[in-house]
């Protein structure tokens, strides 16, 4: 008897469908069938639509996961053009604010830049609202101009943005993997039941159980 509980997805569609499809259409299996209760069509419909179900799961997992990996990109490639532009204007900042200096503590320069990226993003923005709200400590800063103070809070938002949206698409394809595993717990488990009453049903006829994919080969 197959082992359905340890089948791969191709395996376990492939086997479901030959089984729901084959025994619906033959009036041999559905008499033999219906004294454990199998009733045609619909239970075999009952299958076939676990099987639909599972496809249709997978197909939406499939695009979420993808939808995840396209976020989690984006919110790299912004938060790595957010880093460049912070570490290197953070370091012209400690030029011209050295330790002990009311810029300094200000703009808070001691230690190194964030890598995590939400401390990144929080860092980088306290960094250029700081200038924004205090123009006199931007004014040493080399190549500090008030355009680029908002060009740099504008990659602040973006990265943000970025990272809110990669958020949403992870947790969103959570569920897609979690509503997949319970279709693919169903189709599994309803099929399973149906091809142990099967083995059982058609014990006597090995052709039929051919048929439904259940014939054990040598």
């Amino acid at each position: 008897m197959a082992n359905w509980s340890r089948m791969s997805y191709a395996r376990l569609v492939s086997a479901a469908h030959t089984l729901y499809t084959n025994a619906r259409a033959n009036p041999d299996i559905v008499a033999e069938m219906t004294e454990f209760g199998y009733t045609a069509p619909d239970d075999y419909d009952a299958g076939l639509a676990l099987l639909a179900d599972a496809h249709a799961a997978t197909r939406d997992f499939s695009a979420e996961r993808a939808d995840a990996l396209a976020a989690t990109a984006a919110s790299d490639r912004a938060t790595d053009h957010l880093q460049a532009r912070f570490i290197a204007d953070r370091r012209r900042a400690r030029r011209a604010h050295p330790s002990g200096t009311d810029g300094y503590s200000a703009l808070h320069l001691a230690g190194d830049a964030p890598r995590a990226e939400a401390d990144l993003i929080q860092a980088a923005a306290t960094f250029y609202n700081t200038l924004t709200s205090r123009p006199d400590l931007a004014v040493p800063i080399r190549r500090m101009p008030s355009e680029r103070i908002a060009e740099s809070l504008a990659l602040v938002a973006a990265a943000r943005d970025a990272d809110t949206a990669q958020a949403r698409e992870d947790g969103e394809a959570q569920r897609a993997s979690q509503l997949r595993k319970q279709a693919i717990s169903a189709l599994r488990a309803h099929a399973a039941e149906m091809a142990a009453s099967a083995e059982e049903a058609l014990e006597d006829h090995p052709q039929l159980r051919e048929t439904l994919g259940l014939l054990e080969r040598s």
